[in-house]
């Protein structure tokens, strides 16, 4: 993106505000609306990374659901030419983490007042089913009245959604990852609690809790060492703040707070005078960690006289006692023929375990594997090793392309006889579901069912009579449609109340933004096309009625739109210049024996060149013809002018096409 240039004919944009790893975030102008918005636009080099624009257009998903004040807004979400855009509501200030360098240690008061913020909007979140997963200081915003809005819902996960959960990936910041998620499991409203209580210990203390050479090392530390003390460094915080550091970030999910509301409720009374002598919070499972042995206690006599001590069972039965000499026992005698019968046997039996194995080795083989084998490469493979396709049944697959084997049965590597027959199991692509038709119900009813579904759904609003307000007038995807959710955005065009209804400015946006209006507002655009030098191709010269005048459901606008410039005819002229060589002589040269040549310089000015640049230059040691080209529209008029040794010795301005 470059300053500037517009999207969709309506977001100028005026200066570039960050990098991230897929996107990059511009603040633009809203043309339209009259003000600064932030444009997240996904990087070039991820438009055919489908995962990354899931992941785009999830974030959109995820932070369209939530209004709240401390929550950045989402306007609008789009793309153009295959560039994937977000506008949301642009934040004047800095990043917390920056803050959080520049103004380290805050003051404690402050401190309850941000991480307050942040626990509201995470709350809203939490009561949508939603789970942030990334939350650290660089996801939040802060401006200059220190109030707060989070951003960056890029990996959110719906709690309800399992598809794009992945076991042991670790996702989000590692500084603020919790135990559990460091071992692989997958995330839930107590990680983020961890994190919340990783970015209050920031905001007191100015620094991460564990910090370390790699990623990996961080990591371990979280689930394997001791969180550190902020008392141990900065006494004067009350114990109170403390301890709802360390109840957030137990290592034990289950000693957390239960939810966000719970630890903000604790946060908001942590500066109490009444809990200045509050004890240190220890979770349960530390102080089950010290084993209590219980008293030995005498046992009753049989005939009920004085108690006395049960003892342990004698040494003497448990340890044999070498100063004892064993009785000796007389010999048993055995029959030498029992032994050989034994060993015949066991020759036998080695025999036929052999023979067993020779039987098991030409007779039986080992299947092989035929995941993502297509089934004629399946066919194939079998053959050789004396196998036939048995059951061949479809299924489902999110990975594994359609008509490639998922598995088979027996399993890869299992011996089995040969001639044998191996089920398989063919990938019949992603879960496909088919659509029904939703004109004329409730949008919020489906959009809530659609979504946890797993499709993208956005939202069109169309002018329409008070009835139809909030029901579904179309959608972009027919009804009996079968499709596979994560792949498939659907449009819903949703009625809107059409009082109040004004002509916009549109002089200089694109006809697009025209047609969007009226499709907006239930109106009818009636266009014409003309040729401008000024105006770009697309983009509207003049408008009827003009800008502010109140419209109707079903009135006819008209625009002008350009065509561009009118192409120019060019046609050749040739024009032949006779050039006379003039002898020229060094100063030493006075007997004239050596002349030097001419230096020719020529000026052309058509279609191709401009009159104040050189065209050609070379040099000449006699007279000669020299021939020009010049290309000029029809309606036009060429240039010429050639100089010698720096002086005019032929020009024209009037030099017209043949």
């Amino acid at each position: 993106m470059e300053i500037g240039e517009k999207l969709s004919g309506r977001y100028q944009i005026t200066n570039t505000i960050g990098q991230g790893g897929m996107a990059n975030v511009f603040l633009a102008h809203d043309l339209i609306l009259d003000r600064d918005v932030a444009v997240k636009v996904l990087r070039f080099d991820f438009q055919d990374n489908q995962d990354a624009i899931r992941r785009f257009q999830r974030e959109a998903m995820s932070a369209s659901q939530l209004l709240h004040h401390n929550i950045v807004e989402i306007y609008d979400v789009d793309e153009e030419q295959d560039q994937q855009y977000i506008v949301m509501e642009y934040v004047k200030g800095t990043d917390l983490k920056t803050y959080i360098k520049e103004n380290a240690p805050l003051n404690l008061e402050l401190v309850v007042s941000i991480m307050s913020q942040i626990l509201s909007a995470i709350e809203v979140a939490h009561r949508h089913r939603i789970i942030h997963r990334d939350i650290k200081p660089q996801n939040i915003l802060i401006t200059d009245k220190n109030e707060v809005k989070i951003t960056d819902f890029g990996i959110a996960i719906a709690l309800t959604d399992t598809s794009i959960t992945q076991t042991n990936t670790l996702l989000g910041s590692v500084h603020y990852l919790s135990p559990e998620q460091a071992r692989g499991a997958n995330a839930t409203t107590k990680s983020d609690i961890y994190a919340l209580g990783v970015v209050l210990f920031e905001l007191i203390t100015g620094s991460v809790p564990f910090d370390g050479e790699s990623a990996v090392s961080v990591a371990l530390k979280h689930f394997q060492e001791s969180f550190p003390r902020i008392k141990t460094k900065m006494e004067y915080v009350p114990q109170a703040l403390e301890n709802v550091v360390l109840k957030a970030t137990a290592k034990d999910p289950k000693d957390r707070y239960k939810t966000v509301q719970e630890m903000l409720n604790d946060l908001s009374t942590s500066l109490n005078p009444n809990r200045m002598n509050e004890e240190l919070f220890q979770p349960r499972k530390d102080l089950q960690d010290t084993v209590i042995l219980q008293p030995i206690k005498p046992i009753p006599s049989k005939n009920g006289s004085k108690p006395v001590l049960q003892a342990p069972e004698p040494l003497d039965d448990q340890y044999p006692r070498y100063d004892t000499v064993k009785p000796i026992t007389p010999k048993k005698q055995h029959f030498s023929w029992i032994w050989k019968l034994m060993g015949l046997l066991l020759t036998l039996a080695v025999i036929g375990g052999f023979a067993f194995g020779v039987i098991q080795m030409t007779s039986h083989v080992s299947v092989p594997d035929l995941s993502g084998k297509s089934l004629q490469e399946a066919k194939e493979l079998l053959a050789k090793d004396n196998l036939q396709v048995g059951a061949v049944k479809q299924a489902w697959h999110d990975t594994i392309t359609p008509g490639q084997i998922i598995e088979s049965n027996p399993k890869s590597g299992k011996r089995v006889a040969k001639n044998s027959k191996i089920d398989i199991v063919v990938s019949d692509g992603k879960e496909q579901v088919e659509l029904a038709n939703y004109v004329g119900k409730d949008y919020e009813t489906i959009r809530s069912s659609l979504t946890e579904a797993g499709f993208i759904v956005e939202r069109r609003g169309m002018a329409t009579t008070p009835d139809k307000v909030g029901v579904i007038l179309d959608q972009n995807v027919p009804a009996g449609s079968k499709v596979v959710p994560s792949d498939t955005p659907i449009t819903l065009t949703v009625g809107n109340a059409s009082d109040s209804i004004q002509m916009q400015d549109f002089y200089n946006l694109s006809e697009e933004m025209v047609n969007t209006f009226a499709e907006e507002y239930g109106l009818t655009v009636e266009p014409t096309y003309e040729f401008s030098d000024f105006i770009p191709k697309g983009q509207v010269i003049s408008q009827s009625p003009e800008s502010g005048t109140p419209l109707t459901a079903g009135q006819a606008i008209s625009v002008v739109v350009s065509k561009g410039p009118e192409k120019e005819q060019v046609a050749s002229a040739t024009v032949n210049i006779p050039i006379e060589y003039l002898p020229r002589y060094s100063e030493q040269d006075t007997q004239k024996k050596k002349p030097l040549p001419n230096k020719i310089q020529v000026f052309i000015g058509d279609k191709k060149n401009k009159i104040t640049n050189v065209a050609d230059e070379f040099e000449i040691t006699e007279s000669r013809t020299v021939q020009l080209m010049l290309y000029i529209p029809t309606d036009g008029v060429g240039q010429y002018r050639i100089l010698r040794d720096g002086e005019i010795i032929a020009e024209s301005n009037e030099v017209y096409p043949n």
